[in-house]
């Protein structure tokens, strides 16, 4: 992993390696505003840590000692001898900045500011924001945030945050980086739903100290990561940012960008969000275009992309086969993909016969294929329709459109058709809510499952994106 630090200004100062290691691996962390009273920050940190089940050692700071959720506190930073991995800040920005002092004379990795108050606040956090940088000019440890949710992995059971939106996720090959952290839980508990697993989710906030352009580099180069997703208000450091992405897409992975402040009012909100200068979007289109970076238009348009990306498969062309149950959504599905660069060739003469064991004589065989609703009262069929489809020598990603579904079965025979075949599959299910099936076989596949045509056409134009184009 890269070991460039452009931020480095003490010459003891960690690497952005060594502290991203301690960081999503540590084996002691200090919660300081640990707190008794429920609502405040500081118990809702600790109270996550505890019950996500993270296994190294959790040391509650609070001014009255004692215990807290069954862990003895220090009262004080200075109290604990050992070294710290991670201390997250979560009390009153005086208080916290005072906190951040002390851990310049103490050894610490990382801190993780939960706290705000700070550029995102404007003249009244003036003062805040320089004493921040005064005390960032000569820290050893390294900073995230402040103004952030804190930090998932999954796979390390790390939950440092006080947002519930990040329970349950399972480990896998998305990183998430989002100056945003309710937009970060959004995405994450979308992708969640999906079955899509998560390797890392780095809410971080104003980047006082560390950047997107920071956590791109490290996540990106980990061999979990497949995609990296990201909401950023500004490229703080554009350059390294390009750089980063030009090689991660270069080495075959993939990053999804949403940028916020696009609009004049948009950029206007950023500068009270995170405290950013949104900067000029058509140059940050032309950078994303250029590195390849595919750049979403907002946060659900994101989880789409990454939610095909995710599944790993690489389509040979940009020829598509649809299936389904519906005639009308057989062609709007047909419609966006032609509008969006695709082709929706016909199928082969041995496709179309296998097909015809199951499509009756009124429904359609070329593509897309309407299956009619005889499928409804034969539940394998689709998904032996499905199998035909992506074997067919001329279809380099398949769909299957599916609406009401009354059988277990039809879930099952899709699983199972999805599994046969390492072309793409996106699974269109437009009434997953009035069924009574489970759609948990395609989650714990992690099928990439869509509840319209149009959110299955961002997936779809993410599976085949130029550089830089919208998804």
């Amino acid at each position: 992993m890269a070991e460039q630090d452009t931020n480095q200004s003490a010459a003891n100062r960690l690497s952005v390696t060594e502290a991203l290691d301690g960081l999503f691996d540590p084996r002691t962390i200090a919660v300081v505003g640990a707190s008794r009273t429920k609502g405040k920050l500081g118990q809702a940190v600790l109270a996550l840590l505890k019950s996500n089940g993270y296994g190294g050692k959790i040391i509650p700071v609070n001014p009255s000692g004692g215990e807290i959720e069954g862990l003895k506190a220090a009262r004080t930073l200075e109290e604990i001898e050992e070294p710290i991995d991670v201390v997250i800040l979560a009390t009153p920005v005086s208080v916290a900045l005072d906190a951040l002092e002390v851990c310049t004379r103490l050894d610490v990795k990382v801190v993780v500011g939960v706290t705000s108050g700070f550029s995102e606040a404007g003249e009244d956090g003036h003062e805040n924001e320089a004493r921040l940088r005064r005390i960032m000019q000569d820290a050893p440890f390294r900073l995230v945030g402040p103004n952030c949710e804190g930090v998932v992995r999954p796979a390390s059971d790390l939950q440092l945050t006080f947002s519930p939106m990040f329970n349950g996720l399972r480990p896998g090959p998305v990183a998430m980086i989002s100056q945003s952290g309710a937009l970060a839980g959004l995405m994450a508990l979308r992708l969640g739903d999906r079955g899509v697993g998560i390797n890392a989710i780095v809410s971080s906030g104003n980047e006082t100290d560390l950047t997107a352009a920071d956590l791109l580099d490290y996540l990106g180069n980990d061999p979990q990561t497949r995609v990296v997703l990201c909401y950023v208000e500004e490229l703080r450091d554009g350059r390294r940012f390009a750089e980063a992405a030009q090689r991660l897409t270069k080495a075959g992975k993939h990053v999804v960008a949403v940028k916020g402040g696009r609009s004049r009012a948009g950029s206007r909100a950023v500068q009270s969000h995170t405290g950013a200068m949104a900067g000029d979007d058509r140059v940050i289109s032309a950078v994303f275009r250029e590195t390849g970076v595919i750049r979403a238009r907002e946060s659900v348009a994101a989880v789409d992309a990454v939610t095909a990306l995710a599944a790993g498969r690489r389509p040979a062309g940009n020829r598509v086969g649809i299936i389904s149950v519906t005639g009308g959504l057989g062609v709007e599905m047909t419609d966006l993909a032609e509008s969006a660069g695709f082709e929706v060739p016909v199928l082969a003469e041995a496709t179309q016969t296998a097909l015809s064991r199951y499509v009756p004589f009124y429904g359609s065989v070329s593509n897309p294929v309407d299956l009619t609703g005889v499928v409804l009262t034969n539940p394998t069929y689709v998904g032996r329709c499905l199998e035909a489809v992506a074997a067919d020598p001329g279809v380099d990603i398949a769909i299957a459109i599916i609406t009401f579904v009354p059988d277990q079965q039809f879930i099952e025979a899709l699983a199972e058709a999805y599994e046969t075949t390492d072309k793409p599959v996106l699974i269109i299910w437009t009434g997953a809510a009035r069924s009574d099936a489970s759609g948990d076989s395609l989650r714990d596949r992690a099928v990439p499952v869509y509840d319209s045509p149009a959110r299955a056409a961002s997936g779809l134009s993410a599976l085949m994106a130029m550089k830089g184009e919208v998804a």
